[in-house]
């Protein structure tokens, strides 16, 4: 009798506990699906980029918020490449960030830029950081991204060149230790540009101060010709002294680059009678070079500052209308 009412005991025991584990499954099904649905309505209703892709670049989930941006098409958007999506230059810069954000195994906070669907270019705030698996192998990248268009864009007002177009002297001092990173983290070759018109007061004295403006107009345009690559800065630092900051592969391709600014504006044909002996509108440019493993700090940018003057003083003395470096 006593071993039955045991062996009762003990089914009663077991039976319970299993309920037990049976509603505590429930309960974490309960958390899990919520939390799903918390995941899912924040993918489909955040007004904000959220992404991840495998090491090799594929897409693995997107948010809906992505349908806003050019070539977004949601039946082929997860499990391709972003090289696959988007123009060269704007995928670059997107697959450069992912890598950075997996080798360094940290996360890494960049601003991207994008095409919207209108054409229109967005500037993102993007942070990417890796995810691990339970060994601690990195095996995929996350991004978030929120649109801050807004916002640079009421900033560049205050760091824009009314005349020109063109950013400003603070813009180029906010930007000259930034730049240098970048180039540095990508091992590249920074140029800093320094151009002058030729002669400009004797061309004011000449024509008058609204025809002057209109040859700093034309200096600002042979610039954004020539360096329309992302990354590229063209400044005008004031009066008729323009800067540039660009990467290149060597100092004779930031060369060539600056050749075909002084070409650009020549071909004007601007005239200037009291330019000996051209006769028109001429830039006379100095080159400075920053390499990876230059100081990245205020002393450097004014050694940097005074190595494009020193050459642009060169060009002149050269006889004007030329690139020294």
């Amino acid at each position: 009798m006593s071993t039955s009412i045991e062996v009762a005991q003990g089914q009663a025991q077991a039976i319970a506990q299993l309920s037990e584990e049976n509603a505590f499954l429930r309960e974490e099904l309960r958390r899990v699906r919520e939390a799903e649905r918390t995941l899912d309505a924040l993918l489909d209703n955040a007004p904000v980029l959220i992404s991840a892709k495998a090491l090799d670049g594929t897409i693995l989930m997107a948010s809906r918020h992505f349908e806003i941006l050019d070539g977004y098409d949601a039946a082929a958007f997860v499990g391709r490449k972003v090289f696959d999506l988007f123009p060269p230059d704007i995928a670059e810069q997107l697959w450069r960030n992912d890598q950075r954000a997996a080798t360094e195994r940290r996360a890494i906070h960049e601003e991207e830029t994008v095409y919207h669907r209108d054409q229109s270019l967005h500037t993102y705030a993007t942070v990417k950081f890796p995810l691990f698996d339970d060994d601690g192998a990195v095996i995929a990248t996350c991004a978030v991204s929120t649109d801050i268009t807004d916002v640079r864009t009421a900033q560049a007002d205050s760091l824009t060149d009314e005349l020109t177009g063109l950013k400003n002297r603070r813009y180029f001092n906010m930007r000259f230790v930034e730049e240098q990173r970048r180039a540095q983290r990508d091992q590249r070759l920074l140029t800093l540009l320094l151009a002058d018109v030729d002669r400009f007061k004797g061309y004011n004295d000449t024509h008058g101060h609204p025809q002057g403006d209109v040859v700093l107009g034309a200096v600002a345009q042979a610039i954004r010709r020539t360096l329309n690559r992302p990354g590229d800065l063209g400044f005008r630092l004031g009066g008729d002294e323009f800067a540039c900051l660009f990467t290149a592969n060597s100092e004779e391709e930031s060369v060539e680059l600056a050749e075909r600014i002084r070409a650009a504006l020549a071909a004007e044909a601007i005239p200037h009678l009291a330019n000996d002996p051209y006769g028109t509108v001429t830039l006379s440019i100095g080159l400075a070079f920053l390499y990876p493993h230059d100081a990245e700090d205020a002393l450097a940018q004014g050694a940097a500052y005074e190595r494009g003057d020193q050459a642009l003083y060169r060009a002149k003395h050269k006889g004007r209308n030329t690139v020294s470096r």
